[in-house]
């Protein structure tokens, strides 16, 4: 039977000092939603488990002028409702908003969904979008890194053996930003991303950012279809053009629950269909 040993950290230094210890042996939790999956089919796991549920400032969501700051074990539901981040940065609301079910949202956390460094996951999309960057602790110190650069392929980070996610942050997008994320699965809910866009338009600049998930090794950012979309012109051409580009940047694959021809057709539609929503309800873009 797997017994892991288990430790209870009440700050993050401690936290950091205990995968010190055991690099390699040691991982960090909080809502295990994931964990717990692995364990119950192999029914083996991590030798000890840092359990994360008692650092009060890992859970913290704070706005510190004009940037928010997400601790690594703030739930998905917390996200979600969370006020400034529903109307600064719908896209992450709406990303948390989907993930699993109520009970899943409740338990599930921020940090939890990017070191599972999983495609699919809702919420990195998101924070890719906004340009989020991710702080890393160890006993040897700390380090920001884009939350876009973490990862190296499925169920893979270049996080460090004794590092721990602590926070995730972001510049607030301007008072007249939109942004929105879109998925499809194999049903309406519950479902995991065959397909995922998270897209952000600033109509003070005209710029957009636009991140995709479930269709290449890791989460990506379209660089050159926000490009395509910055060269000015006709905004529906411009969306077309986009769209399409954000289909060529993406590498999908077949699986069991969807063909790679299929994915790359979402992405251009997803994408699409996102842009015109935020575009067409801001100011036309001109050349």
């Amino acid at each position: 039977m797997y017994e892991p040993r288990w430790i209870h950290p009440k700050t993050t230094a401690d936290a950091a000092a205990a995968l010190a210890e055991e690099p390699g042996r040691a991982r960090p939790v909080a809502g295990a939603t994931d964990l717990a999956v692995h364990i119950r089919a192999s029914h083996d796991g991590p030798e000890t488990l840092v359990d994360l549920t008692c650092v009060d400032e890992l859970a913290a969501v704070r706005v510190d002028g004009g940037r928010l700051s997400i601790g690594a074990a703030a739930t998905h539901a917390l996200v979600a409702e969370h006020p400034v981040v529903g109307e600064r940065a719908a896209v992450l609301a709406q990303a948390c908003g989907t993930v699993g079910a109520p009970q899943i949202r409740a338990r599930g956390t921020i940090g939890g969904n990017i070191a599972n460094a999983s495609p699919a996951a809702d919420a990195t999309v998101a924070l890719v979008a906004l340009d989020a960057v991710a702080t890393l602790v160890s006993a040897r110190g700390e380090r920001d890194i884009p939350v876009a650069e973490l990862f190296t392929g499925p169920g893979s980070t270049v996080l460090e053996p004794d590092e721990l996610l602590t926070r995730v942050g972001f510049d607030l997008p301007g008072d007249e930003a939109t942004s929105v994320y879109r998925k499809v699965g194999q049903r309406k809910a519950l479902a995991i991303a065959i397909a995922s866009v998270a897209a952000t338009y600033d109509p003070a600049t005209g710029a957009v950012r636009i991140a995709l998930g479930s269709v290449a090794p890791t989460i990506i950012r379209a660089t050159g279809a926000e490009a395509v979309f910055a060269a000015g012109g006709d905004v529906m051409e411009l969306i077309g053009a986009a769209a399409a580009e954000a289909a060529r940047a993406s590498s999908p694959i077949d699986d069991v629950r969807a063909s790679a021809e299929y994915r790359a057709i979402l992405v251009e539609e997803l994408t699409r269909t996102a842009l015109e929503e935020l575009v067409l309800a801001g100011p036309r873009v001109s050349g």
